[in-house]
């Protein structure tokens, strides 16, 4: 993403570009992964602003478990996550194809 991008910031340029794909190119399932991943950025940053605002141990270890919990969301949950995105979608590599 470029800079000018995420001077909008990243829920914007996310939704943004979800939209273009959605209503430019007919790319629903290409869009729909965006979204889940806005959806996810946002969990973190609001777990994350939770945890800096904390004001004492029961608040941090509370919001320490939300933003835990908020970045394991984040992780692959495909064991086989050697993945590329053709036409918009994410797909298996196959390296026999060449």
């Amino acid at each position: 993403m470029s800079a000018d991008l995420l001077a909008i910031g990243v829920d914007t340029a996310l939704d943004n570009c979800a939209h273009y794909l959605r209503e430019e190119q007919g790319l629903t399932d290409a869009a729909a992964q965006i979204d889940a991943v806005r959806v996810a950025f946002a969990s973190v940053r609001a777990a994350a602003r939770a945890y800096r605002a904390s004001s004492d141990l029961v608040d941090v270890i509370v919001t320490g478990d939300r933003l835990d919990a908020a970045l394991a969301a984040c992780e692959p949950t495909d064991p086989h996550n050697d993945r590329e995105a053709v036409d918009g979608l994410c797909v298996e590599e196959n390296d026999d194809e060449q």
